[in-house]
């Protein structure tokens, strides 16, 4: 028979199903989104939208040391079932609030252990829970994706190394790839490269499937492979734990020479990270999901972060500390940080980060002779600018509360911590271990080097941003790299897992044939409003400034623009989007509205829906430039009065964006 549990109010708080039952079914509120629990030989799951499946009945199961596979030969006890309903405030995040609905299956079995269901609207999840007691060993989990065709359309970010070679670490990668557009039976099947996710799949009938994971804690990260046997399908693979004398610590990565034969040793009575599958009708509305947060555990005192503070920061690592027209040496030194932070309290950037060089070889506790770090932060902190500082990751290990109360005294703000590289469970136990050192000193963390986020910012709201992106830094050395596609798939990919450390904001624009990489005085592909459009396009509370300063001052009018535009938001509307083509979104600050589009290197006019506003508005608009095919840096500044609820058409150049700042027309008197 089969047990559906269809979040009927009767069915809340009893016990549905007996011994014997076949499938235990879950749909979202909406009834759209569905996840099913198929009991037999083993334990499978599969993921429908619409009637439709997305992943075909794939086996799951979790291996532990002593007490076999939890799934091989089910014994089902029962299923409970709750619809979960609240709101959750989010200070920090791309809405002011999540209206919590969805519902929540428990499938019990005998052996201690439960498998847990849930489907919201915007995406359905499992995870599995178990009651063992003392500690356990973790050898294996099998978490595959079976897919209903080898012909779909997939999004794939690719992890490079030798999975089979130990000394070449294929778990000990940035997480930096650029995606490739691929069908699934094109995944590469080869041990030197490894899928990591957020991965993205497209169906023939628009619906789009974002899989990821979230509420991963004390435990390794899911990524797949393909073995080349079964075109429709990918296999884990999770990170073995490190063995700790094989490790070498050169003070900027730790590098694993070998590994256990077990993914984790845990606690017995525990949940397990959340199997996420994120569910929309098109690419642009994956930009409005919450699953990944939703589901992540929340700090136990939430209300307690009201000191971490979002904002912009100035940045000295990207543009080599280039200024020009002042009387000093350039470089990373006192005088030159001084200029940034006066440029920081000039244009009302919150934060100056420090980066590599303001310590002595990556000696954390060694101030670097050039560099003034007590002075620097009485100065920024008169100016109310907010020092951060930079640091590679093992100068910290078992070392943060040393390294913190000494930089808190005296007065940094936070740390950009660097180069974990590796998602095994030794770093994701550090990740947290480290935000929640950070914050019993009021310091922020921005955690750059590492695998996409896993809603880790809702259980320590000090953690204020991640990297694991192809982002701009990558200019500096790469010539022949798409970076118009990547800007576009990204936003439908690895930004659907949470907020991410990009670095958008370069002044020095260049056209596809005439961009050339330069280390030290780098530039961007794409025209100057793509730059000014990342702004508001890419979620990120600690949204960096990747030029000089001296560009900044050269070109006020954009700085104005971009430095005005919220990191951190009350409302985001997903307008419209081709995965590897184009994307628009609008994000809601109080009253005032901001839109942004780009564009590959493709040239494209889009008309956007403006249904979701009410009224009229005054819009302060920038657009690409009637020359800028030509020259990327060329635009247009308009002030113009909008309707709510009317279409609106918007022009990008090849590699071009667009982007506006929409307020109040009552405000000006404008009826």
């Amino acid at each position: 028979m089969r047990v559906q549990v269809l979040c009927a109010v009767g069915l809340a708080a009893g016990w549905v199903g007996a011994l014997g039952a076949e499938t235990v079914s879950l749909k979202s509120p909406d009834g759209r989104n569905e996840i099913r629990l198929d009991v037999g030989e083993t334990l499978q799951y599969s993921v429908w939208r619409g009637g439709v499946v997305r992943v075909s009945p794939t086996a799951i199961g979790l291996t532990v040391e002593g007490r076999g596979t939890l799934g091989a030969k089910p014994r089902l006890l029962g299923a409970r079932t709750r619809s979960v309903e609240g709101v959750i405030p989010t200070p920090l995040y791309k809405k002011a609030r999540i209206v919590e609905r969805g519902n929540e299956t428990a499938v019990a079995f005998e052996g201690g252990y439960q498998v847990v269901l849930r489907a919201d609207d915007d995406g359905v999840a499992y995870r599995f829970e178990t009651a063992l007691g003392g500690r356990v060993k973790v050898l294996d989990e099998q978490a595959a994706l079976n897919f209903p065709s080898p012909g779909l359309t997939a999004y794939v970010g690719y992890n490079w190394g030798d999975r089979d070679d130990p000394g070449q670490d294929k778990l000990q990668n940035s997480w930096e790839s650029i995606y490739v557009k691929t069908p699934v039976s094109g995944i590469a099947a080869d041990k030197r490269r490894l899928v990591y996710l957020p991965l993205l799949l497209e169906y023939p009938d628009g619906v789009c499937l974002c899989v990821t994971e979230s509420d991963l804690r004390d435990y390794p990260g899911w990524n797949l492979y393909r073995d080349g046997r079964d075109a429709a399908r990918l296999s884990p693979w999770l990170a073995r734990y490190p063995v700790g004398r094989t490790v070498e610590d050169n003070q900027r990565q730790r590098i694993v020479k070998d590994r256990e034969p077990w993914l984790a040793e845990t606690d017995g009575t525990r949940t397990f990270p959340w199997r996420v599958f994120i569910l929309a009708d098109a690419p642009a509305k994956l930009v409005e999901a919450d699953l990944v947060y939703k589901l992540a555990a929340p700090h136990a005192q939430p209300d307690g972060f009201g000191w971490v503070k979002p904002g912009k920061v100035a940045w000295d690592w990207w543009n080599d500390w280039n200024v020009s027209g002042v009387s000093f040496r350039a470089g990373c030194n006192t005088e030159t940080y001084k200029y940034y932070i006066d440029f920081a309290a000039r244009q009302g950037v919150e934060y100056v980060i420090f980066d590599e060089g303001w310590s002595v070889k990556l000696k954390i506790m060694e101030i670097h002779p050039d560099v003034d770090v007590p002075e620097l932060i009485r100065y920024a902190s008169a100016r109310g600018v907010g020092i951060i500082l930079w640091c590679s990751w093992p100068q910290l290990v078992g070392r943060q509360h040393e390294v913190f109360r000494r930089y808190a005294e005296m007065g940094a703000k936070g740390f950009k911590i660097d180069f974990m590289d590796r998602d095994d469970q030794f770093v994701v136990r550090y990740l947290e271990e480290t935000a929640r050192i950070a914050a019993q000193y009021k310091l922020l963390v921005d955690y750059h080097g590492m695998f996409k986020p896993t809603g880790l910012q809702r259980t320590c709201p000090n953690i204020i941003n991640f990297e694991g992106v192809h982002g701009l830094e990558q200019l500096k050395w790469e010539n022949d790299s798409d970076f118009m596609a990547n800007d576009c798939m990204i936003t439908f990919t690895r930004m659907v897992a949470g907020p991410l450390d990009y670095t958008p904001g370069s002044m020095l624009n260049q056209t596809r044939k005439g961009f050339r990489a330069n280390y030290s005085l780098p530039t961007s592909q794409g025209t100057r409003v793509h730059q000014m459009a990342l702004m508001t396009l890419f979620e990120a509370p600690l949204q960096m400034l990747c030029d000089t300063p001296t560009q900044y001052l050269r070109n006020q009018e954009c700085t104005d623009f971009m430095v005005r535009v919220p990191t951190v938001w009350d409302e985001t509307v997903g307008l419209a989007g081709k995965v590897d083509g184009y994307a628009a979104i609008a994000r809601r600050k109080g009253e005032v509205w901001y839109l942004a589009a780009i564009s590959n290197w493709e040239p494209r006019e889009l008309t956007l829906d403006l249904g979701f506003l009410k009224g009229r508005y005054r819009a302060e608009i920038f657009a690409d430039g009637i020359n800028a095919d030509r020259d990327a840096t060329d635009y247009t500044r308009s002030v113009r009065t909008l309707e709510g609820g009317q279409p609106l058409t918007v022009k990008l150049a090849p590699g071009g964006g667009w982007t506006a700042r929409l307020t109040p027309a009552k405000r000006f008197g404008l009826f």
